[in-house]
C-alpha cells in the first residue's frame, strides 16, 4: 500500500475513534445531570404547596404538628393522630383516613375534598372555611366542631355527630345527613337545598335563614328548632315527620305533634 494511502487510512480510523470517545463522554455527562436534576413531571400537583415524604411518623403519631400548606393527597392515614395538629390550608384532597384522630385540630381552609375519613374524630376542631365536596364522612364525630363556611357538596355524613357544631354559612347541597345528630347544631345562612334528613335527629337547632330548597326531613321528629327566615321549606319533604310546640314553621306546613319518646328527653340528645 502507498504511504499516502496508509496515512488517509489512519486519519479516519483516528477521527473515528475520537468521534467514538466524545460520544461516551457526552452520554456520561447527560446521564449525570438527568440524575442530579428531577424532570419536569415530578413537580407537585398543587401550586405552591410543599409535599409530604410520606413517612411512618406522619401515618402514626403526629400531636400538635405544623402541617401547614403540606400535600399529603391520596396518601392512607388511617388510624393517625393529629390531636392539635395545625393542617390550614394543607391539601387533602382524595385521602384514605378511617378512625383519623383530628380532635382540637386547626384545619382552616384544608381540602378534603373526595376523601374518605368514616368514622374520625373531629371533636373542637377547628374546620372553617374547609372543604369537604363529595368526601365520605359516615360516623364521623364533629361535635362542638367549627364548620363555619365549609363547604360540603355532595358529602356522606350519614351517621355522623354534629351536635353542638357551628355550621353556619355552610355549603351543604345535596349533602347526606341521614341518621345524623344534629342536636344544637347551628345552621344558619347555610345552603341546604336538596340536603337529606332521613331519620336524622334534629332537635334544638337552628336553620335561621337557611335555604331549604327540596330538602327532606323524612322521619324526622322536630323538636325545639329555629327555621325563622328559612326558605324554601314550601318545596321541602316532610313525609312521616312530625314537630313539638317549641318548633315553628310556615303557615301551609302542618306537621303532627310529636308524641313523647318513651324513656327520652331533650336533655339526653343534648
Amino acid at each position: 500500500m502507498l504511504p499516502g494511502i496508509q496515512f488517509v487510512t489512519a486519519f479516519r480510523v483516528n477521527k473515528i475513534i475520537s468521534m467514538f470517545l466524545n460520544s461516551l463522554r457526552n452520554a456520561a455527562a447527560t446521564a449525570i445531570l438527568f440524575a442530579i436534576t428531577p424532570p419536569a413531571m415530578t413537580a407537585v400537583a398543587q401550586e405552591g404547596s410543599t409535599h409530604v415524604s410520606w413517612a411512618p411518623a406522619y401515618g402514626g403519631s403526629c400531636q400538635g404538628c405544623d402541617l401547614r400548606r403540606r400535600n399529603m393527597s391520596g396518601a392512607d392515614i388511617s388510624g393517625a393522630n393529629y390531636h392539635k395538629a395545625d393542617l390550614s390550608e394543607a391539601f387533602l384532597r382524595g385521602t384514605h383516613g378511617l378512625d383519623v384522630d383530628f380532635r382540637e385540630a386547626i384545619a382552616v381552609n384544608t381540602d378534603f375534598r373526595r376523601a374518605v375519613m368514616d368514622g374520625s374524630t373531629y371533636t373542637d376542631a377547628n374546620l372553617a372555611n374547609a372543604r369537604f365536596d363529595r368526601a365520605s364522612l359516615r360516623n364521623c364525630d364533629f361535635s362542638a366542631a367549627i364548620m363555619t363556611g365549609a363547604r360540603l357538596r355532595g358529602a356522606s355524613l350519614s351517621g355522623a355527630s354534629l351536635r353542638q357544631t357551628n355550621l353556619s354559612g355552610a355549603e351543604a347541597i345535596e349533602t347526606d345527613f341521614s341518621g345524623a345528630n344534629l342536636s344544637g347544631a347551628r345552621l344558619e345562612d347555610a345552603r341546604l337545598r336538596g340536603a337529606q334528613f332521613h331519620n336524622a335527629v334534629v332537635a334544638g337547632a337552628s336553620f335561621r335563614k337557611s335555604d331549604l330548597s327540596g330538602a327532606e326531613f323524612t322521619h324526622v321528629r322536630l323538636i325545639d328548632n329555629d327555621f325563622e327566615g328559612a326558605t324554601g321549606l314550601e318545596t321541602a319533604r316532610f313525609e312521616n315527620a312530625c314537630k313539638d310546640a317549641g318548633t315553628h314553621l310556615p303557615a301551609g306546613i302542618q306537621l303532627p305533634a310529636c308524641e313523647p319518646a318513651e324513656g327520652t328527653l331533650l336533655s339526653d340528645l343534648n
